[in-house]
């Protein structure tokens, strides 16, 4: 049966142009320029192509005769042979004494300039790239816990006003201190701390003021406009070639969205099952008046006098670990984040250092295979369910990292072209995003809606801490002296990536259907929701719907 709240987002109207406008503002416009100034750090930090200054040639000389000269050779399994980045002969004409470079030449082809290069941070330097990398990613994994709580006990505005503020301010000191590590990595953490919680807010007040039908929009348009915003964000690098005013032109975008952000709309599922009848009903009135839609004077009446109590709620995450249903759903959950991410997070880093072509493009190009992976994810979800679509995107991602796998064999045959690497890199971003809109459904409906922005800043937490790892395993691939060490690496990892999206796959066929499910309320209704023989919460049929609305007209 339907609460008091639904039936008043029924009167108020669920699908109206409140929502419609509320939706393209930020679910997509929002998102897309999120987007851009949260992940622009990804960029800012590539190391770019560099070597060993030398000496200046002269005319009679050749580039090769030059640099062999000064610089080691090394060859690697593949019998391919290159120049040493991070070592020169002392005295060329004498012996073959190394030392490190003195200064650095960089290859400024395609990034004119990028933080590691301002500041030299390349050869054993490297590792202060991957350390901000993995610091940033422990303050999302910490952020996500305060924020998801903040979120759930004090609101979805106040979060995403707080959370967008922390981004605007570590933003700006990053740019202003780059020259100092520590103020430079603190701005970075401050930026990061928030992690998602921006976007999940105004996400969540979407879903809690939108009918069942919707929840399917509003995941495509959010995915659209994160996709679309990963897409420009290349480009406008490659216009611009310089990481400051990069950085300084995405972090400008949020300016308009913070000073008008004191009138964004408050949840007001969220105020109603808090117990705050006089504020939801104040919330539901702007939604009215945009939609030409009145509350009736009953429906406000119980709106005041309904309380719902939830004392569990105190404990904020550990909440969803309370029942062994729920707590299964939860650990299911979890895991998928952690299971997604990892690979994500490898593909993107990969992208934006490509040394054979255009970076730019390259990653513009797996940002794009975004866009109709959500339509496609969108159709399989609501046509097979939330459960075997998600099942069929880690299958393929899972494929993807096997073939990778072989592919480290495949030095001097057809595997080793760079289409077929590029090919299987964009196939699979195409299947991680689907898998990323499936979740991001699972999360929206099979959480409660006390502790709905609790459980996804939970996710965020394992995602955070399993992707941290990503940032090493890129600067121990760039060491030069381990390259015979990696190519074995660079199997294990495509055999561990290949179990652990596996893994995701079983996962997700584990939890409860989703499709057309009424959205659990409590921490009751989410003990109970996927339990077998219970009707409230088994989830309809689209077709079923289809033709009793015949049948009743």
């Amino acid at each position: 049966m339907d609460s008091v709240y639904e039936r008043a987002l029924n009167e108020i109207g669920d699908n109206g142009k409140f929502q419609k406008r509320f939706d393209f503002i930020f679910n997509f416009i929002f998102t897309l320029l999120w987007a851009m100034a949260y992940n622009s750090m990804i960029l800012a930090l590539v190391i770019i192509p560099y070597s060993c200054k030398l000496p200046s040639k002269p005319d009679n000389i050749s580039e090769f005769d030059w640099k062999s000269k000064y610089i080691p050779i090394s060859t690697d399994a593949a019998g391919k042979t290159s120049f040493s980045s991070c070592q020169i002969y002392i005295s060329p004409d004498e012996n073959n004494a190394t030392k490190e470079c003195d200064a650095y030449f960089y290859n400024r082809t395609w990034y004119e300039s990028t933080v590691p290069s301002e500041n030299n941070w390349v050869c054993d330097n490297e590792l202060n790239v991957a350390n901000i990398f993995a610091y940033g990613k422990i303050g999302e994994a910490i952020g996500s816990v305060i924020f998801g709580w903040f979120g759930d006990t004090h609101g979805r505005r106040l979060a995403y006003i707080s959370s967008l503020c922390l981004l605007v301010i570590g933003r700006f000191i990053s740019i202003l201190s780059s020259h100092n590590y520590i103020l430079f990595a603190i701005g970075c953490i401050i930026a990061w701390f928030p992690s998602w919680t921006v976007e999940q807010s105004v996400t969540v007040i979407s879903m809690e003021i939108s009918a069942q039908e919707r929840r399917s929009k509003i995941t495509i348009l959010r995915t659209i406009g994160y996709s679309t915003g990963m897409c420009i964000m290349p480009l406008l690098f490659w216009w611009l070639r310089d990481w400051k005013t990069f950085m300084i032109v995405t972090t400008l975008t949020q300016i308009p969205f913070l000073l008008f952000s004191w009138n964004i709309l408050e949840s007001p599922r969220w105020l109603w099952v808090e117990g705050k009848g006089k504020a939801c009903i104040k919330e539901l009135n702007r939604i009215a008046k945009v939609n030409n839609t009145a509350l009736e004077k009953d429906t406000k009446d119980e709106l005041l006098t309904t309380k719902k109590t939830q004392s569990i709620q105190a404990l904020g995450p550990l909440s969803l670990f309370s029942g062994w249903r729920l707590a299964l759903h939860t650990s299911l959950q979890l895991y998928l984040w952690v299971s997604v991410t990892l690979g994500y997070v490898v593909l993107i880093m990969s992208s934006g250092e490509k040394s054979d072509g255009n970076p730019f493009l390259e990653f513009a190009w797996q940002s794009v295979a975004e866009v109709p992976a959500t339509f496609i994810g969108a159709w399989l979800a609501d046509n097979f369910g939330r459960r075997y679509a998600g099942a069929a995107s880690f299958s393929l991602s899972a494929l993807m990292w096997i073939i990778i796998f072989f592919k480290e064999y495949g030095a001097g045959t057809w595997l080793d072209k760079w289409w077929v690497g590029s090919t299987l890199v964009i196939i699979n971003r195409f299947s991680t995003t689907v898998s990323y809109y499936v979740i991001y459904l699972l999360n929206m409906e099979i959480y409660p809606t006390c502790l709905r922005q609790s459980g996804i800043a939970l996710g965020n937490v394992f995602a955070s801490s399993g992707s941290a790892i990503a940032p090493y395993l890129m600067y121990m691939a760039r060491l030069k002296a381990l390259r015979k060490a990696m190519r074995d690496g660079g199997r294990s990892a495509g055999a561990i990536l290949f179990v652990v999206t596996l893994l995701g796959a079983v996962s997700v066929l584990l939890l409860p259907e989703t499709l057309n499910a009424t959205l659990p309320e409590t921490i009751k209704d989410a003990r109970e929701f996927g339990r077998r023989g219970d009707d409230e919460y088994e989830p309809v049929k689209m077709k079923m719907v289809s033709t009793v609305s015949k049948d009743n007209d």
